[in-house]
């Protein structure tokens, strides 16, 4: 299992990529795939707690959501 804290930096580092990544000449014609994108990072953030869950779904964080919209604006394990 990989450190709460890696993948809670792992999850800044994406929300902070997103607007560079939808900016991206080969990308930045996609606008609706961005929206959703920073639809889903914005609603699945992690919940506090020993067994971190996923806010947006409650599964365990990160969900796969989550995990997929990480890699989507290059931000990989």
């Amino acid at each position: 299992m990989r450190d709460e804290t890696t993948e809670q930096n792992r999850y800044q580092r994406a929300l902070i990529a997103l607007p560079g990544a939808s900016r991206e000449p080969s990308t930045a014609g996609h606008a609706v795939f961005w929206d959703v994108t920073g639809k889903i990072l914005k609603e699945h953030p992690p919940a506090d707690g020993p067994e971190p869950s996923c806010h947006g779904c409650g599964k365990r964080w990160p969900c796969e959501m989550v995990e997929s919209t990480m890699q989507q604006v290059g931000v990989r394990a």
